[in-house]
């Protein structure tokens, strides 16, 4: 059975558990792709709010204190580049993973597995399909963002030139462009990837959790109860139902018979019922216990065959009978009543 070929979708329970063990449909792609974006993205912002301050507090601090006490003086401007940055990379990596795999935290894949650090895993694991189908990804990922990044640095190579001819300040803005144009190109490149890759990544885990045929079916059982157990509580509860029925037998006015098949136990109270009501019935041996406790406790027995069918077929118990048996039922009480009477 565990050799059996996994063919089903993973049920819902099964994802969940996989979930747990912290196993779900995930690109560590999409999180650097989206971070090396959102950080082209505010590094003009952030070159604009602190760049300027940064060069203006380096030169100055160079020709006024020297190299000795430069971190002192330009670690205020260095922070408001890098704090709108930081941020920037913070959130993006929040909202990267909330996107793929949503709001869940599990420490199982914190706990200690020897199979991790098993030498011929380890082996198994560098020598596998899935390892080479990484390292492809990585090969082809590493050749084209290096291909966009040169054309693109060969587009602007004339204005880096040109910059570089200029003061410091004033070659900022345009390597700033420069680079910028850089980045978000290969981070527009780098993102379609990593598209590619997390539908990649949805693929290859739907596949690793399939379930087999067996695997369902015992699930199924776990969740449902074993059928033979499930027959067994089944027929406990009716035996147990029978058994109370016995015992109200005790209860009724009248035991309706057929007179061997069918045994039918009615009760009236003029204070609490509108109508007469079934308070134990049974077929064949039950039929024939019914009897026997109606004996037992003296309750009238009269045969009636149609109305012991007609109340066994139509009426359950602990229900009041159908207008439609009021007469044949009134006139059955009224006999037994008037029997009581005459023993009276």
């Amino acid at each position: 059975m565990a050799d059996e070929e996994r063919t089903e979708q993973a049920t819902p329970r099964k994802r969940q558990e996989a979930r747990q063990k912290g196993q779900v449909a995930r690109s560590t792609e999409i999180n650097g792709a989206a971070i090396f974006l959102a950080l082209v993205l505010t590094l003009p912002l952030a070159m604009r709010w602190g760049g300027e301050r940064f060069l203006a507090a380096f030169q100055q601090q160079i020709l006024q204190a020297g190299v000795g006490r430069l971190s002192d003086a330009i670690g205020l401007s260095a922070l408001m580049v890098l704090a709108p940055l930081m941020a920037a990379a913070f959130l993006t990596a929040l909202v990267a993973n909330a996107m793929q795999v949503g709001i869940y935290f599990t420490a199982q894949p914190l706990q200690p597995d020897l199979n991790r650090i098993n030498p011929v895993k380890g082996f198994q694991r560098l020598f596998s399909q899935r390892s080479a189908v990484e390292l492809l990804k990585a090969v082809l990922k590493f050749g084209l963002i290096t291909w966009v990044a040169w054309r693109t640095l060969q587009a602007e190579t004339e204005s880096l030139v040109a910059a570089s001819q200029l003061p410091m300040p004033h070659a900022l803005a345009p390597m700033t462009d420069a680079l910028y144009q850089v980045g978000l190109r290969v981070g527009a490149l780098w993102l379609v990837l990593a598209i590619l890759d997390y539908l990649y990544q949805r693929w290859d885990f739907e596949k690793t959790i399939r379930m087999s045929r067996y695997e369902l079916k015992q699930e199924f059982k776990q969740m449902e109860g074993d059928p033979y157990l499930r027959a067994r509580i089944r027929q406990r509860m009716q035996e147990a139902a029978r058994q109370r029925s016995i015992r109200d037998v005790r209860r009724a006015d009248v035991v309706v018979t057929n007179p061997v098949t069918y045994a039918v136990a009615l009760r009236y109270d003029r204070a609490t019922m509108t109508a007469p009501r079934v308070v134990a019935k049974g077929k064949g041996w039950l039929a024939q216990r019914i009897r026997e406790e109606a004996l037992q406790w003296h309750v009238p027995i009269v045969p009636n065959p149609p109305l012991a069918r007609s109340l066994y077929a139509q009426v359950e118990v602990g229900e009041e009978i159908p207008s439609a048996l009021y007469q044949a039922v009134a006139e059955v009480l009224a006999y037994v009543y008037r029997l009581r009477r005459g023993r009276r």
